[in-house]
């Protein structure tokens, strides 16, 4: 309760807003010095930087994505802009292996979503929210998630059959696959809902932990590879 200010009543409303509306311009003026800085200034990755911190306060204010539908996608493609945009803007190019590293950031804060749609399904009903847990019976939400999970799980090892990622890729990311089983265990065989959500959120941050390790130690484990 304590994380959520206006619930706790820590904040109020206009107190958030105030915060929200400083933020929200903060974060463009240093978005702005950013693409300024940078060196290289690709026209897609300034449009792309542009697209996330216009889209970042539309989530549950402005548009209200959250309301509207397609909140999944909102959450995976917003994670993803926000990985290809900075790499865009430091190297000036893209590569499949970015995408796919992008793509796998933003899967984390879309299932561990998902886990929470699921605890909040009855109250997102009635306020008129749409989401996947609030449309569909409970079965087919699980179902979803399950096929959710399966897909991150096939993007990692699917793009290193195809040769996008290199061998090491699925290698590293075990603990990954092991944590995204022990949610879906918690959450839909023991009924743990909360549980699993919590997990699934300290799964993103050891996804994300373990990307930027790997990819500084890359040169070392493409060497031990000859």
């Amino acid at each position: 309760m304590a994380r959520k200010p206006l619930v706790a009543g820590t904040l109020t409303e206009p107190q958030a807003l105030r915060f929200a509306w400083a933020a929200t311009a903060l974060s463009a003026v240093l978005w702005a010095l950013v693409i300024v800085a940078a060196p290289h200034q690709p026209v897609w990755a300034v449009a792309v930087a542009t697209l996330c911190v216009v889209a970042s306060v539309q989530y549950s204010w402005g548009l209200k994505i959250s309301y509207r539908g397609f909140q999944e996608v909102f959450l995976i493609g917003l994670g993803v802009g926000w990985v290809l945009a900075p790499y865009g803007l430091l190297t000036g190019e893209l590569n499949g292996f970015v995408v796919v590293q992008a793509l796998l950031f933003g899967f984390g804060p879309m299932l561990f979503g998902l886990y929470s749609n699921t605890n909040d399904a009855d109250g997102d009903r009635a306020a008129g929210r749409i989401t996947v847990a609030a449309l569909v019976p409970r079965r087919l939400n699980a179902t979803f998630i399950i096929a959710a999970t399966a897909a991150e799980s096939l993007l990692i090892t699917g793009s290193t059959l195809a040769g996008i990622s290199p061998w090491w890729f699925p290698v590293v990311l075990a603990p990954v696959f092991l944590m995204r089983v022990a949610q879906l265990v918690i959450g839909f065989v023991m009924g743990d809902i909360l549980r699993a959500r919590r997990l699934a959120i300290h799964t993103h941050r050891v996804t994300v932990v373990i990307l930027i390790a790997a990819n500084l130690l890359a040169p070392l484990l493409l060497g031990a590879a000859v």
